[in-house]
């Protein structure tokens, strides 16, 4: 009986490890991946609400045009709608690197490169980027923090 609760009790235990605090199981870099093309996807859609829909309500955002972070939803969400505006399309990532944080965050950064309405033409805009992910408590992914800059001018050592 005594081998019979200790089996149980290493079984529960090991049962216990496969899953995070919160109940979901650990992150992988698959996962990772999904994510955050996820939330990419919503870049090209044309709905500035699908777009924010991908980062928590509090996120921490610093656009390559601005002066400064922002936390406000409302300057955030304007950022959005300018990015929206320019109707990007063709989006992409180069040289993407996923660093899994911990069973509920990652950072996912690259090259981003899409097009952009610009008259007739459609110009290639690039721009490095760096989004933390946090999983909520409902399992779905959001970004709490965006770093996006433009790249330098002049070609850098590597």
């Amino acid at each position: 009986m005594r081998t019979l609760i200790a089996v149980i009790v290493v079984a529960a235990s090991l049962v216990a490890c496969a899953k995070t605090p919160g109940g979901h199981p650990p992150l992988t870099e698959a996962e990772a991946l999904k994510a955050a093309g996820n939330a990419e996807a919503s870049f090209t859609t044309g709905d500035v609400n699908a777009v924010m829909r991908n980062y928590d309500d509090h996120a921490v955002m610093i656009d390559a045009s601005a002066p400064r972070p922002s936390d406000d939803r409302k300057v955030t969400t304007g950022w959005a709608r300018y990015f929206v505006s320019m109707k990007p399309a063709d989006y992409t990532v180069v040289g993407r690197h996923i660093q899994l944080l911990g069973p509920d965050a990652f950072v996912s950064s690259g090259i981003e490169r899409f097009t952009v309405a610009a008259g007739a033409a459609r110009p290639v805009v690039s721009a490095r980027f760096t989004d933390v992910f946090q999983r909520e408590p409902d399992g779905t992914w959001k970004i709490v923090h965006e770093h996006v800059s433009a790249p330098p001018t002049s070609a850098g050592v590597e």
